[in-house]
Protein backbone atom coordinates (compact mmCIF):
# COMPACT_ATOMS: atom_id res chain seq x y z
CA UNK A 1 0.00 0.00 0.00
CA UNK A 2 1.49 3.53 -0.83
CA UNK A 3 2.31 5.65 2.11
CA UNK A 4 -0.67 8.24 2.59
CA UNK A 5 0.33 11.23 3.62
CA UNK A 6 -1.11 15.04 4.90
CA UNK A 7 -2.15 17.36 2.70
CA UNK A 8 -2.46 21.19 2.63
CA UNK A 9 -6.18 20.90 1.86
CA UNK A 10 -8.49 20.21 -1.31
CA UNK A 11 -8.48 23.17 -2.81
CA UNK A 12 -5.67 25.28 -3.70
CA UNK A 13 -6.94 28.34 -4.93
CA UNK A 14 -9.60 28.39 -2.00
CA UNK A 15 -6.57 28.11 0.21
CA UNK A 16 -4.36 30.75 -1.18
CA UNK A 17 -7.44 32.72 -1.17
CA UNK A 18 -8.13 32.07 2.38
CA UNK A 19 -4.21 32.55 3.69
CA UNK A 20 -3.90 36.06 2.13
CA UNK A 21 -7.59 37.30 3.69
CA UNK A 22 -7.42 36.25 7.27
CA UNK A 23 -4.20 35.55 9.37
CA UNK A 24 -4.12 32.41 11.71
CA UNK A 25 -5.55 34.71 14.54
CA UNK A 26 -8.57 35.13 12.56
CA UNK A 27 -9.28 31.83 11.35
CA UNK A 28 -9.26 30.99 15.23
CA UNK A 29 -11.44 33.47 15.80
CA UNK A 30 -14.15 31.96 12.79
CA UNK A 31 -13.42 28.72 14.15
CA UNK A 32 -14.41 29.25 17.69
CA UNK A 33 -17.53 31.11 16.61
CA UNK A 34 -18.88 28.33 13.93
CA UNK A 35 -18.07 25.74 16.07
CA UNK A 36 -19.78 27.26 19.35
CA UNK A 37 -22.91 27.91 16.92
CA UNK A 38 -23.06 24.59 15.12
CA UNK A 39 -22.56 22.57 18.73
CA UNK A 40 -25.22 25.03 20.14
CA UNK A 41 -27.65 23.80 17.06
CA UNK A 42 -26.77 20.49 17.27
CA UNK A 43 -27.46 19.66 20.91
CA UNK A 44 -30.96 22.25 20.75
CA UNK A 45 -32.51 19.91 18.03
CA UNK A 46 -30.85 16.45 18.28
CA UNK A 47 -30.36 16.10 22.00
CA UNK A 48 -26.29 14.23 21.80
CA UNK A 49 -23.49 16.59 22.80
CA UNK A 50 -22.59 20.07 21.35
CA UNK A 51 -18.58 18.48 20.33
CA UNK A 52 -20.67 16.59 17.36
CA UNK A 53 -21.62 20.12 16.07
CA UNK A 54 -17.57 21.26 16.84
CA UNK A 55 -16.18 18.04 14.75
CA UNK A 56 -18.18 18.96 11.88
CA UNK A 57 -16.95 22.43 11.58
CA UNK A 58 -13.27 21.20 12.50
CA UNK A 59 -13.78 18.65 10.03
CA UNK A 60 -14.82 21.39 7.54
CA UNK A 61 -12.07 23.92 8.27
CA UNK A 62 -9.50 20.87 7.62
CA UNK A 63 -10.69 20.22 4.42
CA UNK A 64 -10.98 24.07 3.20
CA UNK A 65 -7.16 24.18 4.58
CA UNK A 66 -8.32 27.30 6.88
CA UNK A 67 -6.03 27.65 10.24
CA UNK A 68 -2.22 26.98 10.18
CA UNK A 69 -1.18 23.58 12.22
CA UNK A 70 1.85 21.90 11.71
CA UNK A 71 2.09 18.20 12.04
CA UNK A 72 3.47 17.07 14.44
CA UNK A 73 1.91 19.67 16.83
CA UNK A 74 5.00 21.97 17.75
CA UNK A 75 4.61 25.67 19.72
CA UNK A 76 1.15 27.00 20.37
CA UNK A 77 -0.70 24.22 19.20
CA UNK A 78 0.90 21.67 21.21
CA UNK A 79 0.16 24.08 24.08
CA UNK A 80 -2.92 24.17 23.34
CA UNK A 81 -3.68 20.68 23.26
CA UNK A 82 -1.15 19.60 26.41
CA UNK A 83 -3.85 22.08 28.09
CA UNK A 84 -6.58 20.86 27.03
CA UNK A 85 -6.13 17.48 27.78
CA UNK A 86 -4.46 17.66 30.86
CA UNK A 87 -6.96 19.99 32.51
CA UNK A 88 -9.63 17.13 31.51
CA UNK A 89 -7.21 13.85 32.67
CA UNK A 90 -6.54 16.45 36.20
CA UNK A 91 -10.37 16.69 36.78
CA UNK A 92 -10.82 12.85 35.73
CA UNK A 93 -7.83 11.80 37.65
CA UNK A 94 -9.37 13.57 40.67
CA UNK A 95 -12.83 11.01 41.12
CA UNK A 96 -10.69 8.01 41.28
CA UNK A 97 -9.62 6.70 44.95
CA UNK A 98 -6.81 4.30 44.76
CA UNK A 99 -7.88 2.78 48.28
CA UNK A 100 -11.32 1.67 46.52
CA UNK A 101 -9.56 0.85 43.52
CA UNK A 102 -7.41 -1.44 45.33
CA UNK A 103 -9.67 -3.67 47.01
CA UNK A 104 -11.81 -3.94 43.50
CA UNK A 105 -9.34 -6.82 41.57
CA UNK A 106 -11.45 -7.70 39.11
CA UNK A 107 -11.87 -3.96 37.98
CA UNK A 108 -8.24 -3.31 37.32
CA UNK A 109 -8.26 -6.31 35.42
CA UNK A 110 -11.26 -5.41 33.40
CA UNK A 111 -9.56 -2.01 32.57
CA UNK A 112 -6.60 -3.74 31.61
CA UNK A 113 -7.78 -6.26 29.42
CA UNK A 114 -10.37 -3.53 27.46
CA UNK A 115 -7.41 -1.48 27.21
CA UNK A 116 -5.06 -4.84 25.85
CA UNK A 117 -7.73 -6.11 23.62
CA UNK A 118 -8.17 -2.60 21.78
CA UNK A 119 -3.94 -2.94 21.21
CA UNK A 120 -3.97 -6.44 20.00
CA UNK A 121 -6.55 -6.28 17.62
CA UNK A 122 -5.42 -3.35 16.20
CA UNK A 123 -2.37 -4.57 15.53
CA UNK A 124 -3.23 -7.29 14.49
CA UNK A 125 -5.72 -6.34 11.77
CA UNK A 126 -3.06 -3.87 10.69
CA UNK A 127 -0.59 -6.99 10.39
CA UNK A 128 -3.39 -8.65 7.73
CA UNK A 129 -2.80 -5.38 5.81
CA UNK A 130 0.40 -6.20 5.22
CA UNK A 131 1.56 -3.40 7.59
CA UNK A 132 5.37 -3.35 9.88
CA UNK A 133 5.57 -3.95 13.59
CA UNK A 134 6.57 -0.64 14.20
CA UNK A 135 3.31 0.92 12.36
CA UNK A 136 0.92 -1.41 13.62
CA UNK A 137 2.26 -0.74 17.61
CA UNK A 138 2.14 2.64 16.71
CA UNK A 139 -1.51 3.14 15.99
CA UNK A 140 -2.24 -0.19 18.40
CA UNK A 141 -0.64 1.90 20.92
CA UNK A 142 -2.75 5.16 20.46
CA UNK A 143 -6.07 2.94 19.87
CA UNK A 144 -5.58 2.02 23.67
CA UNK A 145 -6.80 5.17 24.61
CA UNK A 146 -10.24 6.08 25.64
CA UNK A 147 -10.98 9.51 26.28
CA UNK A 148 -12.33 11.00 29.42
CA UNK A 149 -12.22 14.88 28.22
CA UNK A 150 -15.09 13.54 25.62
CA UNK A 151 -16.87 11.33 28.57
CA UNK A 152 -17.06 14.42 31.08
CA UNK A 153 -18.44 16.67 27.94
CA UNK A 154 -21.02 13.96 27.36
CA UNK A 155 -21.74 13.39 31.21
CA UNK A 156 -21.68 17.65 31.29
CA UNK A 157 -23.95 18.36 28.20
CA UNK A 158 -26.60 15.05 29.24
CA UNK A 159 -26.48 15.80 32.65
CA UNK A 160 -25.81 12.25 33.65
CA UNK A 161 -25.68 11.14 37.24
CA UNK A 162 -25.13 7.78 38.32
CA UNK A 163 -23.26 4.31 38.94
CA UNK A 164 -22.75 3.58 35.26
CA UNK A 165 -21.24 7.02 35.12
CA UNK A 166 -19.24 6.75 37.32
CA UNK A 167 -17.52 3.73 36.69
CA UNK A 168 -17.63 4.75 32.89
CA UNK A 169 -15.27 7.72 34.01
CA UNK A 170 -13.22 5.21 36.03
CA UNK A 171 -12.33 3.67 33.23
CA UNK A 172 -12.04 5.68 30.75
CA UNK A 173 -9.09 7.80 33.21
CA UNK A 174 -7.44 3.86 33.88
CA UNK A 175 -7.27 3.83 30.34
CA UNK A 176 -5.68 7.15 29.56
CA UNK A 177 -3.05 6.07 31.80
CA UNK A 178 -1.92 2.91 30.17
CA UNK A 179 -1.89 4.65 27.35
CA UNK A 180 0.22 7.75 28.46
CA UNK A 181 2.71 4.98 30.02
CA UNK A 182 3.07 2.45 27.12
CA UNK A 183 3.26 5.44 24.73
CA UNK A 184 6.50 7.11 26.62
CA UNK A 185 8.12 3.76 26.39
CA UNK A 186 7.65 3.18 22.63
CA UNK A 187 8.88 6.38 21.76
CA UNK A 188 11.40 6.84 23.79
CA UNK A 189 12.77 3.48 23.96
CA UNK A 190 11.93 2.04 20.59
CA UNK A 191 12.64 3.57 17.53
CA UNK A 192 11.70 2.02 13.62
CA UNK A 193 14.04 -0.09 11.72
CA UNK A 194 15.20 1.72 8.02
CA UNK A 195 13.11 0.41 5.49
CA UNK A 196 9.55 1.01 3.95
CA UNK A 197 6.43 1.25 6.35
CA UNK A 198 5.05 -2.18 5.30
CA UNK A 199 8.28 -3.88 6.58
CA UNK A 200 9.72 -1.77 9.03
CA UNK A 201 10.01 -3.40 12.51
CA UNK A 202 11.21 -1.81 15.96
CA UNK A 203 14.33 -1.75 17.56
CA UNK A 204 14.79 -1.35 21.45
CA UNK A 205 18.58 0.21 22.33
CA UNK A 206 19.92 0.80 25.89
CA UNK A 207 20.45 4.66 25.33
CA UNK A 208 16.57 4.41 24.59
CA UNK A 209 15.93 2.81 28.26
CA UNK A 210 18.26 5.34 29.92
CA UNK A 211 16.30 8.43 28.76
CA UNK A 212 12.98 5.88 29.41
CA UNK A 213 13.77 6.17 33.15
CA UNK A 214 14.94 10.26 32.79
CA UNK A 215 11.21 10.55 31.70
CA UNK A 216 9.64 8.75 34.06
CA UNK A 217 11.48 10.34 36.46
CA UNK A 218 10.93 13.75 34.89
CA UNK A 219 6.97 12.84 34.63
CA UNK A 220 6.91 12.07 38.70
CA UNK A 221 8.35 15.55 39.43
CA UNK A 222 6.00 17.39 37.32
CA UNK A 223 2.77 15.97 39.12
CA UNK A 224 4.29 16.49 42.18
CA UNK A 225 4.88 20.23 41.25
CA UNK A 226 1.42 20.14 39.85
CA UNK A 227 -0.13 18.60 43.14
CA UNK A 228 2.19 20.95 45.13
CA UNK A 229 0.98 24.20 43.79
CA UNK A 230 -2.67 23.27 43.48
CA UNK A 231 -2.64 21.64 46.97
CA UNK A 232 -3.41 25.07 49.03
CA UNK A 233 -5.81 26.49 46.41
CA UNK A 234 -8.21 23.44 46.86
CA UNK A 235 -7.84 23.24 50.40
CA UNK A 236 -8.50 26.69 51.10
CA UNK A 237 -13.06 26.28 51.09
CA UNK A 238 -13.41 30.17 50.38
CA UNK A 239 -11.16 30.39 47.50
CA UNK A 240 -13.35 29.93 44.72
CA UNK A 241 -12.54 33.47 42.97
CA UNK A 242 -11.88 33.93 39.16
CA UNK A 243 -8.20 34.59 40.35
CA UNK A 244 -8.06 30.99 41.82
CA UNK A 245 -8.83 29.46 38.43
CA UNK A 246 -6.39 31.85 36.45
CA UNK A 247 -3.53 30.73 38.80
CA UNK A 248 -4.33 27.11 38.56
CA UNK A 249 -4.35 27.21 34.43
CA UNK A 250 -1.61 29.10 34.86
CA UNK A 251 0.28 26.06 36.61
CA UNK A 252 -0.63 24.16 33.89
CA UNK A 253 0.79 25.70 31.54
CA UNK A 254 4.14 26.35 33.19
CA UNK A 255 4.63 22.58 33.99
CA UNK A 256 3.17 22.28 29.98
CA UNK A 257 6.25 24.77 29.18
CA UNK A 258 8.60 22.57 31.67
CA UNK A 259 7.87 18.97 29.95
CA UNK A 260 8.40 20.41 26.45
CA UNK A 261 12.06 21.81 27.40
CA UNK A 262 13.04 19.33 29.79
CA UNK A 263 11.79 16.14 28.85
CA UNK A 264 8.69 13.89 29.99
CA UNK A 265 4.94 13.68 29.71
CA UNK A 266 3.34 16.51 31.13
CA UNK A 267 -0.18 15.00 30.47
CA UNK A 268 1.00 11.73 32.61
CA UNK A 269 2.33 13.94 35.37
CA UNK A 270 -1.05 15.95 35.26
CA UNK A 271 -2.79 12.21 35.81
CA UNK A 272 -0.63 11.33 38.32
CA UNK A 273 -1.25 14.83 40.21
CA UNK A 274 -5.16 14.40 40.08
CA UNK A 275 -4.56 10.97 42.24
CA UNK A 276 -2.06 12.55 44.48
CA UNK A 277 -5.20 15.40 44.87
CA UNK A 278 -7.68 13.03 45.75
CA UNK A 279 -6.00 10.06 47.94
CA UNK A 280 -3.62 12.51 49.85
CA UNK A 281 -7.19 13.68 51.77
CA UNK A 282 -10.57 12.82 52.19
CA UNK A 283 -11.34 16.00 51.74
CA UNK A 284 -13.56 16.41 48.73
CA UNK A 285 -12.46 18.37 46.17
CA UNK A 286 -14.47 21.54 44.86
CA UNK A 287 -13.17 23.13 41.92
CA UNK A 288 -13.78 26.82 41.29
CA UNK A 289 -16.80 27.37 38.72
CA UNK A 290 -14.47 29.22 36.08
CA UNK A 291 -12.11 26.49 36.12
CA UNK A 292 -14.41 24.29 35.01
CA UNK A 293 -16.01 26.86 32.83
CA UNK A 294 -12.23 27.70 31.21
CA UNK A 295 -12.33 23.62 30.90
CA UNK A 296 -15.56 23.68 28.79
CA UNK A 297 -13.45 26.30 26.39
CA UNK A 298 -10.52 24.54 25.94
CA UNK A 299 -12.52 21.18 25.10
CA UNK A 300 -14.25 23.27 21.97
CA UNK A 301 -10.36 24.44 20.60
CA UNK A 302 -9.49 20.81 21.27
CA UNK A 303 -12.15 18.92 19.45
CA UNK A 304 -12.09 21.46 16.22
CA UNK A 305 -8.36 20.90 15.75
CA UNK A 306 -8.52 17.31 16.65
CA UNK A 307 -10.85 17.24 13.58
CA UNK A 308 -9.26 19.86 11.28
CA UNK A 309 -6.07 17.74 11.43
CA UNK A 310 -7.97 14.70 10.22
CA UNK A 311 -9.74 17.15 7.29
CA UNK A 312 -6.14 17.34 6.06
CA UNK A 313 -5.24 13.52 5.30
CA UNK A 314 -5.49 12.79 1.64
CA UNK A 315 -7.57 10.06 1.13
CA UNK A 316 -6.80 6.53 -0.71
CA UNK A 317 -8.70 3.47 -0.69
CA UNK A 318 -5.64 1.57 0.64
CA UNK A 319 -5.56 4.36 3.80
CA UNK A 320 -9.69 4.34 3.84
CA UNK A 321 -8.96 -0.05 4.18
CA UNK A 322 -7.03 0.36 6.81
CA UNK A 323 -8.80 3.40 8.66
CA UNK A 324 -11.82 0.65 8.35
CA UNK A 325 -10.02 -2.28 10.29
CA UNK A 326 -8.13 -0.34 13.02
CA UNK A 327 -11.46 1.85 14.26
CA UNK A 328 -13.84 -1.24 14.07
CA UNK A 329 -10.90 -3.12 15.73
CA UNK A 330 -11.12 -0.70 18.38
CA UNK A 331 -14.24 -0.85 19.29
CA UNK A 332 -14.40 -4.77 19.45
CA UNK A 333 -11.55 -4.36 22.07
CA UNK A 334 -13.09 -1.98 23.46
CA UNK A 335 -16.58 -3.49 24.16
CA UNK A 336 -15.30 -7.24 24.32
CA UNK A 337 -12.96 -6.80 27.25
CA UNK A 338 -15.34 -4.74 29.30
CA UNK A 339 -18.22 -6.96 28.17
CA UNK A 340 -16.02 -10.43 29.42
CA UNK A 341 -14.70 -9.35 32.58
CA UNK A 342 -17.79 -7.44 33.89
CA UNK A 343 -18.80 -10.60 36.34
CA UNK A 344 -17.69 -9.13 40.30
CA UNK A 345 -17.17 -5.90 39.40
CA UNK A 346 -20.46 -4.66 41.10
CA UNK A 347 -22.61 -3.66 38.41
CA UNK A 348 -24.84 -6.20 36.51
CA UNK A 349 -24.24 -7.38 33.24
CA UNK A 350 -27.42 -5.23 31.05
CA UNK A 351 -25.39 -1.94 32.40
CA UNK A 352 -21.86 -3.25 31.54
CA UNK A 353 -22.89 -2.34 27.49
CA UNK A 354 -23.45 1.19 28.40
CA UNK A 355 -20.30 1.29 30.23
CA UNK A 356 -18.20 -0.36 27.42
CA UNK A 357 -20.03 2.02 24.86
CA UNK A 358 -18.60 5.04 26.64
CA UNK A 359 -15.53 3.02 25.92
CA UNK A 360 -15.37 3.79 22.60
CA UNK A 361 -14.84 7.89 22.37
CA UNK A 362 -11.61 9.00 21.28
CA UNK A 363 -10.31 12.63 20.68
CA UNK A 364 -7.39 15.09 22.02
CA UNK A 365 -5.43 12.55 24.37
CA UNK A 366 -4.99 10.51 21.03
CA UNK A 367 -3.97 12.99 19.30
CA UNK A 368 -1.40 14.26 21.72
CA UNK A 369 -0.44 10.55 21.45
CA UNK A 370 0.10 10.51 18.00
CA UNK A 371 1.82 13.62 17.84
CA UNK A 372 4.72 12.49 20.42
CA UNK A 373 5.39 9.50 18.25
CA UNK A 374 5.32 10.85 15.07
CA UNK A 375 7.96 13.85 16.44
CA UNK A 376 9.88 11.15 17.91
CA UNK A 377 9.85 8.71 15.13
CA UNK A 378 10.08 10.73 12.17
CA UNK A 379 14.15 11.61 12.12
CA UNK A 380 14.19 7.81 12.01
CA UNK A 381 11.97 6.76 9.82
CA UNK A 382 9.61 9.46 7.73
CA UNK A 383 7.76 6.61 6.13
CA UNK A 384 6.56 5.17 9.38
CA UNK A 385 5.43 8.19 10.85
CA UNK A 386 3.63 9.35 7.91
CA UNK A 387 1.87 6.15 7.92
CA UNK A 388 1.06 6.40 11.40
CA UNK A 389 0.03 9.78 11.12
CA UNK A 390 -2.27 8.96 8.24
CA UNK A 391 -4.27 6.07 9.51
CA UNK A 392 -4.36 7.37 13.33
CA UNK A 393 -6.00 10.99 12.41
CA UNK A 394 -9.13 9.65 10.88
CA UNK A 395 -9.56 6.62 13.14
CA UNK A 396 -9.50 9.30 15.41
CA UNK A 397 -12.29 11.37 14.54
CA UNK A 398 -14.37 8.29 13.40
CA UNK A 399 -14.27 6.87 16.87
CA UNK A 400 -15.12 10.13 18.40
CA UNK A 401 -18.10 10.71 16.56
CA UNK A 402 -19.31 6.74 16.73
CA UNK A 403 -18.02 7.11 20.40
CA UNK A 404 -20.12 10.40 21.31
CA UNK A 405 -23.30 8.66 19.28
CA UNK A 406 -22.84 5.16 21.59
CA UNK A 407 -22.28 6.77 24.84
CA UNK A 408 -24.85 9.20 24.67
CA UNK A 409 -27.57 6.70 23.87
CA UNK A 410 -26.15 4.40 26.48
CA UNK A 411 -26.24 6.61 28.94
CA UNK A 412 -30.00 7.43 28.02
CA UNK A 413 -30.87 3.72 27.86
CA UNK A 414 -29.26 3.31 31.52
CA UNK A 415 -31.95 6.03 32.57
CA UNK A 416 -28.96 7.85 33.73
CA UNK A 417 -29.14 10.83 31.02
CA UNK A 418 -31.55 13.64 30.69
CA UNK A 419 -33.88 12.14 28.06
CA UNK A 420 -34.80 14.29 24.68
CA UNK A 421 -34.27 14.44 20.42
CA UNK A 422 -35.46 16.25 18.45
CA UNK A 423 -38.20 18.93 18.26
CA UNK A 424 -40.60 16.72 19.72
CA UNK A 425 -38.65 16.18 22.93
CA UNK A 426 -38.07 20.30 22.54
CA UNK A 427 -42.03 20.96 23.47
CA UNK A 428 -42.39 18.15 26.03
CA UNK A 429 -43.11 18.45 29.84
CA UNK A 430 -40.46 15.76 30.79
CA UNK A 431 -37.43 15.66 31.29
CA UNK A 432 -35.35 18.40 28.88
CA UNK A 433 -31.72 17.42 28.11
CA UNK A 434 -31.71 21.71 27.44
CA UNK A 435 -33.52 22.40 30.15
Amino acid sequence: MPTPSLSSGQLPSLNSWLDQAFDPLMGWCLLVAAAAIAGHLVFRWSGFPRMLGYTAVGLLAGWLGLGDWPWPLMGNTQLLLQTAVGTSLLIAATQVSLRWLLRQPMLLLQSLAESVAALVLVAGGLQLLGMGWAVSLGVGVVAMAASPAVLLRVVADLRATGAVTDRSVLLATLSAAYALVLCLVLTVAWQPGEGAAEQAGLSLSAVGMGHLLGSLGLSALWAVLTAAAFWPVLRWQSSRSDATALYMLAVLVAVSLLATRCGGSAVLGFVVAGLLLRNLSPKPLVWPPAFTAANSMLNLLMFVLVASMAGQVAPGWGLVAAVGVATVARLVGKLGGVLLLGAGTGIGWRRQWAIACAQSPSSGLALALASGLVLQWGSSNAGVAGTVSAIVLPMVVLSEVVGVLLASLALWRSGEAHRGIGPAALAGKEKRHDA
